[in-house]
């Protein structure tokens, strides 16, 4: 009798080990989950005292980014800007600027599901 009902005990183990995690609740991975957003810029001597301010956005799926780049002097004082609004999965940005020597900040910001990120480069020239 005892063998019999350990025997009726691991049957219905084996078959609630095999039924119940279909009814977990499992977390699903989504599309955006694996997206990331990967931005590079700079500043880019063209000729003379041109200069070529650019960034690239890579955005593989292809949700809304908002980005905006801007130059500014040793002191924080603006002297170009450049932004736009893309659903694009490649996001170009460029503008050439006239610079005389000194120190320039080079912030670009952009802003994607909500979140804003900023990232700043600095240049001697």
């Amino acid at each position: 009798m005892k063998r019999k009902v350990l025997c009726i005990a691991l049957a219905l183990l084996m078959c609630m080990m095999v039924t119940l995690p279909t009814f977990a609740d499992t977390e699903k991975e989504t599309p955006l989950d694996r997206a990331f957003i990967t931005a590079t810029f700079g500043l880019t001597h063209v000729s003379g005292s041109t200069y070529k301010m650019w960034a690239r956005i890579d955005n593989p799926l292809g949700i809304s980014v908002h980005a905006k780049l801007t130059l500014y002097n040793v002191s924080y004082t603006e002297i170009a800007s450049l932004s736009t609004t893309s659903t694009n999965t490649n996001i170009n940005l460029s503008q050439n600027v006239n610079l005389s020597s000194g120190t320039y900040h080079l912030i670009l910001t952009y802003t994607a599901n909500g979140s804003t990120y900023s990232r700043e480069k600095t240049y001697t020239i």
